[in-house]
């Protein structure tokens, strides 16, 4: 997949500008798990084209950095004026940063790791964390109903989880304080928004009901995507 990273801003997003929806739903999905300190250490892994790293410095944090394995990633967000690398491999510079973030955000990147490298991968981000501090992991959640959509839209995924699964591998890597929560994109509070969860409530209603009747797992979550919220106690 070496050759899909290397053009990554122009393959795998929907134009190679940032997407101003974002701004808005990070800051009412995450924006309330980070410090009131504006000094805190702030860690982006898996930049993208730098939406998080945006919020950060917008919400007032000079101390934020941001690192990407692809070369278009850093390159735009550097053309753009956020502070970010470029790395060969995420979990060794974790693993060489040990003990120095107060928050690490990992948005749409853990269902990009082989399943062998999952658990080191959360190793090495534990490691990265100061005592207390957070990260925020957000990936496509493989419960929600048509998962496959969100699984399958990057070829670069290798995997996908459900909020079991996660906390499988969050459990093994050392973490022991976490909880799951859906990601809201419907955050405008217009109409059309209203209606739309409205009818979104109805449907999460009737596929709960069918996996009931079918004896089936039903996960509390059916957000198209989640995020685990995970802090360092020791």
């Amino acid at each position: 997949m070496k050759e899909i990273f290397q053009d990554y801003v122009r393959n795998a997003f929907d134009g190679e500008v940032q997407a101003q929806h974002k701004f808005k739903q990070f800051g009412l999905n995450y924006q309330s798990y980070f410090p009131s300190n504006k000094d805190a250490q702030l860690l982006d892994v898996g930049i993208g084209r730098g939406e998080m790293l945006s919020c950060m410095q917008s919400w007032g944090y000079q101390n934020y950095h941001g690192i990407d394995i692809s070369p278009s990633t850093v390159k735009f967000c550097s053309e753009i004026g956020l502070n970010c690398q470029l790395v060969e491999d995420s979990a060794d510079y974790l693993f060489e940063n040990e003990n120095s973030f107060d928050v690490v955000t990992v948005i749409d990147v853990l269902e990009h790791i082989k399943k062998e490298n999952v658990i080191f991968f959360l190793k090495a981000l534990k490691s990265s964390l100061k005592l207390g501090g957070v990260a925020i992991i957000q990936l496509p959640n493989l419960q929600a109903p048509d998962g496959q959509l969100h699984r399958y839209n990057d070829i670069t995924h290798e995997v996908g989880y459900i909020e079991h699964s996660l906390a499988q591998v969050l459990m093994v890597a050392g973490f022991d304080d976490f909880f799951f929560k859906g990601f809201e994109e419907f955050v405008l509070g217009t109409l059309r928004e209203r209606v739309k969860k409205t009818f979104r409530w109805l449907h999460w209603l009737f596929v709960r009901f069918c996996r009931e009747v079918d004896g089936n797992i039903n996960p509390k979550i059916l957000h198209p995507v989640f995020c685990a919220v995970v802090k360092k106690n020791d």
